[in-house]
């Protein structure tokens, strides 16, 4: 599994310093990294997105225009056959940079497991094989399958993970 990082409100691929070797990518410039990625043989890819507004209640995350939603529709029409997993968290869309909601001080735990759940339901319906959550919010992977199942996702899987590539 290959990660691409999409960004918004960028021209072209801009490496990544902590992680060498690895770009954020404008939407078509990931298309095309991800139709070379599959040329290479490589069967699927993991998306992480980065909006290019960030807010308190992490709308760019579960927006039907969002930026991983956006990618993800364009890679499966140009890649039908490759994998593509989403990362589903809030930290990117939150301009708190947490993984979750933050009330009087402290994570709002049901709050945020509402929101990734939508977030994961967004990116199924955007075309995503799987969805990944690698927050920490306890709850989540329940949430997000009844959600998934309640809108006839039933067959889309969840790969619940914590560690991030390099992270």
């Amino acid at each position: 599994v290959q990660p691409i990082f999409v960004k918004e409100g960028i021209a072209g691929p801009v490496e990544i310093s902590s992680m060498p070797g690895q770009f954020q990518f404008p939407r078509q410039a990931a298309v095309n990294e991800a139709q070379r990625i599959e040329s290479l043989g490589i069967p699927a890819v993991i998306l992480f997105g980065i909006p290019k507004k960030k807010d308190l209640s992490g709308r760019g995350a579960i927006a039907k225009t969002g930026v991983i939603q956006k990618a993800v529709s364009l890679i499966k029409k140009k890649c039908p056959k490759l994998l593509v997993i989403t990362d589903v968290c809030l930290c990117e869309y939150l301009s708190h940079g947490h993984c979750g909601h933050i009330e009087r001080g402290h994570i709002a735990n049901d709050r945020s497991v509402e929101t990734l759940a939508k977030a994961a339901l967004s990116h199924a319906r955007a075309g995503a094989d799987v969805v990944a959550p690698s927050d920490m919010m306890d709850g989540r992977v329940l949430a997000i399958r009844r959600l998934l199942d309640k809108n006839n996702f039933k067959h889309t899987p969840i790969i619940s993970y914590a560690v991030k590539y390099a992270s």
